[in-house]
């Protein structure tokens, strides 16, 4: 035999063996809340599903269906103005066990009438047509409800892991988050905060500290702005011993609450133009191109949370006007953000697919980085692969190469490199490491494309036999901090660099057409180059892939930093040498006492 309402999906715990045992200290009122009325009392939860008030209170109704009799949770019911004193929840639920009228259900979770309301409700559409004509009180009056009438969900939103609720609310570092406009009062308070007059240490350190209060900073996001401000030369600590109290807080005004309350400082000597340059632009392109990538890499995720709180700060900085004189700095510093977020996943991308199966062929057979890669025709590999591991995309057979290697030098070459390949005269003759920038990209052009559809089964049965396009780059420096402090000697060092404009070099790779997508004009390689006899050039590797605004500053030196606390030492201080003989003699008397007048060593 079923439930009362019919419902044999619900499994009923009515009766467990706590029921008996506990009970709620206000458990007589807490079943008042809810129980139905009788001519000698009215209980509270069992009010709440009364024939009384049930069919008209619309938002219960929207729990538990009316006469479909859905459970409602205990935690919402709990939730209710009136029931919000009763704690533990524990013996809340032990104590509506105990109703004759309601019935606990899905293991003390959820409760629900043991019959169902008969009769019509606010769910309706018809209900409220039986009064017509009767007079109602406006204020107590039940508005009838918009049909259809939608049903509350009963269940917890689950959110992803790591996920709460409140870090679904905006947070102000959306890409559309726009600042809202300031009331009169907060208009003149900026204007007071942001004077030019004043020095722009004082103004950006204001500046940072009420950004931080405009935003919601998540793990994500502060731990970029932290590393930020001290890229930026900014320095950030602890509070300590400064707490404020509301009272105090609201005798203050908001520029000496946000000093009060903020952990960034600029030091004064920051102000000092002969040490220090505000770049607002140097310090983005440095940050997002140099540092952030190698100590945080560049999944899609990173370097979109990245940039977007730089571009958030620096729309801040802009719409509030904090330092008018950098404003077209400011400016360029947020478009750089646009395009630090359209390369920097394509330098991913490019890293992952260059140098091409070409030039790896080429490596391979000429004794480059990728000679003796492949593993898959050794034993052990063989009994990996019996086991379903896949090893087919460790380096590149040798048959294999020598095909792609033909194909692209027969295809792409003049007739000089055709008769050394087939001659077997084609050797390497140098390698080098070089930095590259590429200048210019050619896809594969329709003659290229047709020849390599003629190339039939070899293209089947490779399955990467693709047209070569030519990628086309010049040597450039790429800047780190190996070079940085090289002497000041404008004839041996040019700009402080090993390299002079005359020793520029263009270089011309033939590289796959699917590989070449994934690049773009000014991106830089840090990458070896293999030469052949008769002009060949090979990509024989790529150690790292950089985009176009790539820029290195000091002020990665200045985030390794790690201050020792200074210590004086006596024998740094230079002691006279009447103390230090002194307490040379009074050890030695000190040993002799300890050894009792006896000097085992003392022949006399």
């Amino acid at each position: 035999m079923g439930p009362p309402n019919g419902d044999n999906n619900t499994v009923s715990d009515s009766t467990p063996l706590t029921a008996v045992e506990e009970d709620h200290p206000d458990g007589a009122t807490i079943r008042r809340q809810v129980r139905i009325q009788t001519p000698l009392f009215t209980t509270l939860v069992e009010f709440y599903f009364s024939d009384e008030n049930l069919p008209t209170d619309l938002h219960l109704l929207k729990c538990c269906g009316g006469r479909e009799n859905i459970p409602v949770s205990i935690s919402l019911i709990c939730g209710f103005k009136k029931m919000r004193a009763y704690k533990p929840k524990k013996l809340v639920v032990a104590a509506l066990r105990k109703s004759a009228f309601l019935e606990v259900v899905e293991n003390g979770k959820k409760i629900k009438r043991k019959m169902a309301m008969p009769g019509r409700c606010a769910l309706d559409p018809d209900f409220f047509d039986a009064d017509d004509g009767i007079a109602h009180d406006p204020r107590t009056c039940r508005q009838p409800a918009v049909f259809p009438v939608p049903l509350l969900p009963q269940t917890k939103i689950e959110y992803p892991k790591g996920i709460s609720k409140n870090m679904l609310k905006p947070s102000g570092f959306e890409k559309t988050y726009t600042e809202p406009m300031p009331t009169p009062q907060e208009a003149a308070e900026e204007e007071a905060m942001y004077d030019p007059e004043k020095s722009f240490v004082e103004r950006i350190e204001i500046a940072i500290q009420r950004f931080k209060q405009k935003r919601r900073m998540h793990e994500m996001y502060a731990h970029v702005f932290h590393k930020l401000m001290r890229f930026s030369g900014v320095e950030s600590g602890q509070r300590m011993h400064q707490g404020l109290s509301r009272q105090e807080m609201a005798s203050m005004d908001a520029e000496d609450i946000a000093k009060a309350l903020a952990i960034h400082s600029v030091p004064w000597d920051r102000g000092d133009t002969k040490q220090w340059v505000v770049d607002f632009y140097g310090v983005a392109k440095a940050f997002l191109s140099s540092w952030y990538p190698a100590h945080y890499g560049m999944t899609s995720n990173a370097i979109k949370n990245a940039c977007q709180v730089l571009r958030s700060f620096y729309k801040y900085l802009l719409y509030h006007n904090v330092c008018p004189e950098y404003t077209e700095d400011l400016m360029r510093a947020r478009d750089l953000c646009d395009l630090a977020e359209e390369e920097l996943p394509k330098v991913v991308a490019a890293g992952f697919a260059l140098p091409g199966d070409f030039n790896k062929s080429a490596s391979a057979i000429f004794g480059g980085a990728h000679a003796g890669q492949y593993t898959g025709d050794q034993s052990w590999a063989t009994n990996l692969q019996a086991e379903g591991v896949d090893l087919a995309m460790i380096g590149i057979r040798n048959e294999e190469a020598r095909v792609k290697f033909k194909d692209g030098v027969f295809i792409m070459g003049n007739d000089e490199q055709a008769d050394k390949l087939e001659d077997q005269s084609l050797v390497a003759i140098g390698k080098e490491q070089v930095g590259l920038e590429i200048i210019a990209i050619h896809p594969p052009d329709e003659n290229t494309k047709t020849a390599y559809e003629q190339t039939g089964d070899w293209a089947v049965k490779l399955e990467q036999l693709e047209p070569l396009g030519k990628l086309v780059c010049k040597t450039c420096v790429i800047e780190n901090c190996d070079e940085w402090d090289l002497p000041k000697d404008p004839e041996k060092y040019p700009r402080g660099r090993p390299y002079r404009p005359s020793d520029v070099k263009e270089y011309e790779f033939w590289v796959e057409q699917s590989v070449l997508g994934d690049c773009f004009l000014s991106m830089k390689l840090d990458a070896s180059v293999l030469h052949l006899s008769g002009g060949l050039t090979i990509l024989d590797d790529v150690r790292e892939t950089m985009c176009s605004f790539l820029t290195w500053l000091p002020n990665e030196l200045w985030m390794e930093r790690k201050p020792k606390e200074v210590r004086w030492l006596r024998k740094g201080m230079g002691l006279d040498e009447e103390e230090g003989e002194t307490k040379g003699e009074n050890k030695e008397n000190k040993c002799s006492k300890e050894n009792g007048g006896y000097d085992e060593f003392d022949d006399e």
